[in-house]
């Protein structure tokens, strides 16, 4: 499994490798916008600074070779996010997708369905036999999310994770198959050709 270097792109969405010196700003922005909305993010830790922990997190990250960061821009340009590969195994071929956010403008809509067509054609055209996905347990809108993919759920990993406010984190494991995919990238299809939503 050797999975591709961006950009990628599609008539909806174009993902471009993540710099924090260039798209900081626009995701600091991004989170202000936010709020609340951010209220399970992993990283979110108001009301001191965590943007500049976080951008370093994901320089280092993306150094050592355990993230592939991108930013989501839409086709006129806007900063809608950004999203990931998470732990590239090439041995197991297994891929984490992951590290999404986007601004509240684009969420709901074609822009999340757009980038997980990306990400998962691109994964497993590459050899990815498994595609998984870790959520917060409380955040119901991204396990609905997942699941609308057509992913299955696996289990609950409990306080699995020490948040920065402290909090003990269950993640609910999700993944899609290689074999499940042609599956999965059809109703992803119709889901883009209908505007985003699910069937």
């Amino acid at each position: 499994m050797r999975l591709p270097d961006a950009p990628f792109a599609s008539d909806y969405v174009r993902l471009v490798p993540f710099d924090p010196g260039v798209h900081a700003s626009q995701l600091r922005d991004m989170a202000e916008r936010s709020g609340e909305r951010l209220a399970t993010w992993p990283f979110y830790n108001p009301p001191g600074d965590w943007i500049t922990p976080w951008t370093k997190t994901i320089r280092q990250r993306t150094e050592a070779g355990t993230l592939r960061p991108f930013a989501v821009l839409m086709p006129d340009g806007r900063f809608a996010g950004m999203t990931a590969y998470l732990n590239p195994n090439t041995d197991w071929r297994n891929v984490e997708v992951g590290m999404t956010i986007y601004a509240p403008e684009f969420q709901g809509g074609i822009v999340n369905p757009a980038c997980k067509r990306l990400l998962l054609a691109n994964a497993f055209n590459a050899g990815a036999i498994r595609v998984y996905f870790h959520v917060d347990e409380r955040n119901t809108r991204s396990r609905r999310a997942v699941l609308k993919l057509g992913a299955t759920q696996e289990g609950i990993l409990r306080h699995n994770r020490i948040l920065p406010d402290g909090f003990l984190r269950n993640t609910v494991v999700f993944s899609i198959l290689a074999e499940e995919w042609p599956k999965v990238r059809d109703r992803l299809d119709a889901r883009l050709s209908d505007g985003g939503r699910a069937p």
